[in-house]
């Protein structure tokens, strides 16, 4: 009996390996294979709703184009100048007649201000550049936060007191500490540089970094001191007192660039 019921239990086992061959070689019609998972199986219990009708507009298409961010705002006409396009073309034939300038200082010191008056200073129409139209911050993200975030150049013409005139290439740089990058670019492509300092802040640490950089890129210096009535409005000082913070701010200076 023992024996019986051992080939019995071959038996049955060979036939279920015969079984699992012939379930692996049977042949799968394409329609009946199954190449991926139902949405039951990787979502059991979630309920699936098929549309018959395309709910999708004609006119809308299947893949839409990349929308092109535009960071920039950028007139679409060019502004009346106190100068023809001819004149200035033929400025930048003469490199004798160039010049080449980067504004640097501390942030909020008045840098794009200043820059926008002396764009200003070449239109026909006269306009407020601390309310209006801001030239030298193009950027959206610049006009809404009114910080410079990258280096801007403007061209222009100006005339010096003999009323000679010079195409100049006006390179506004940021004051943030975070986008130093731009300044010391800027720093490395001009001819000159003008340092603009608030007369209440003085010197800052920004400007004294940026004032060894220009000494050690041996370019000539201007120094601008700006918002002056700041002294008047917000401090109150009598002239006098004024007039030594004005010459504690250019001494100031002066002694950064003696000692680089």
């Amino acid at each position: 009996n023992d024996d019986d019921e051992y080939d019995g239990a071959l038996i049955e086992r060979a036939d279920d390996q015969r079984m699992d061959v012939v379930e692996e070689n049977r042949i799968i019609l394409h329609e009946d294979k199954k190449y991926y998972p139902d949405a039951e199986e990787i979502y059991p219990g979630v309920r699936t709703v098929t549309l018959d009708e395309d709910a999708q507009d004609l006119n809308e298409p299947i893949i839409k184009p990349v929308k092109q961010k535009v960071f920039s705002v950028l007139e679409k006409e060019p502004p009346k100048l106190k100068y023809e396009t001819e004149f200035m073309a033929g400025l930048m034939q003469t490199p004798a007649l160039i010049r080449n300038i980067a504004l640097l200082g501390q942030f909020h010191h008045g840098k794009t201000s200043f820059a926008d008056l002396l764009v200003q200073a070449t239109h026909e129409q006269e306009w407020e550049p601390a309310k209006e139209v801001r030239y030298a911050d193009s950027r959206k993200d610049e006009q809404e936060r009114h910080l410079s975030i990258k280096s801007n150049v403007l061209s222009l013409v100006l005339d010096d007191l003999k009323e000679k005139s010079y195409f100049l290439n006006v390179v506004d740089t940021p004051g943030h500490v975070n986008f130093t990058d731009e300044a010391t670019a800027g720093i490395r492509s001009v001819d000159g540089a003008v340092v603009i300092v608030d007369a209440i802040e003085g010197v800052m640490l920004n400007t004294e970094r940026l004032l060894k950089q220009a000494v050690a890129a041996r370019l000539p210096i201007t120094l601008v001191i700006n918002k002056m009535d700041r002294l008047i409005l917000e401090l109150k000082l009598p002239p006098a007192d004024a007039y030594f913070k004005l010459i504690h701010t250019i001494e100031e200076v002066n002694g950064i660039i003696a000692n680089h």
